[in-house]
């Protein structure tokens, strides 16, 4: 990647682009769920951009440290919904695919910008490129993260949309899913603290593999229209 932490202006566009990604992703739930039928989140005030509504301090810190995290989650009531299995896989399913949609865009540009930099050397334009790669870089961790399927995470929902309520695997999960999350969560931090061999971290790796190879088909796609060395 082009930058380093080392560098303040380099932590204020990763927080920056946490707080869209971050902001995005329970807004995109929130809506949904109010196409639905379900008006919870604008009840309690969420259907808002104000970042300070969507902040949870322990998510903002993985975001910023580690590179996939969350947000604190919008208020959902799937009995409002006026079909539930499928309020609650759409909703489910909307804050990653927002994610998702940012990574690409963010590709986009990123390649775009540093198209541009190349041919010009612009200090500007490598602000440019170096914000566009966070953004796409942040967003897949969200989305990857999320599709995790423990609870209380999207991809533990998207199951939810398509089992009984009283099945008990599901049931399991709903209890003791979050135990092993912060398990693993904690592995992946101890890890990067004290800088171990990165297969004792499954979390981590799990999510650098996908965000590299998703980065890879980025690449390859917008290298078709720009030509741009293997910067991804």
């Amino acid at each position: 990647m082009l930058y380093s932490y080392f560098n303040i202006v380099d932590i204020l566009m990763v927080a920056i682009a946490v707080v869209i990604s971050m902001v995005l992703h329970e807004l995109a739930h929130g809506y949904v769920a109010l196409w639905n039928g379900d008006a919870t989140a604008k009840v309690n005030g969420r259907l808002t951009l104000n970042p300070l509504a969507h902040f949870d301090i322990i998510g903002f810190f993985m975001l910023m440290t580690v590179g996939f995290g969350y947000a604190k989650p919008v208020p959902v009531n799937p009995f409002n919904f006026r079909k539930q299995k499928r309020g609650i896989f759409t909703v489910a399913i909307a804050g990653i695919t927002v994610n998702m949609i940012l990574a690409f865009v963010s590709s986009g540009l990123f390649a775009l910008f540093f198209w541009a930099y190349t041919r010009t050397g612009s200090a500007v334009l490598s602000y440019f490129c170096v914000f566009f790669e966070y953004l796409m870089t942040i967003n897949l961790g969200l989305f990857f993260f999320n599709l995790l399927p423990l609870h209380p995470l999207d991809g533990f929902r998207v199951i939810e949309a398509f089992t009984r309520y009283n099945n008990r695997a599901v049931m399991f999960f709903r209890k003791y899913g979050q135990y092993f999350l912060l398990a693993l969560v904690g592995i992946s931090i101890i890890v990067d603290i004290f800088n171990l061999p990165f297969w004792l971290d499954p979390l981590g790796t799990y999510v650098s593999y996908c965000i590299s190879g998703v980065r890879w088909v980025f690449g390859k796609f917008w290298g078709i229209f720009i030509n741009l060395g293997g910067v991804f």
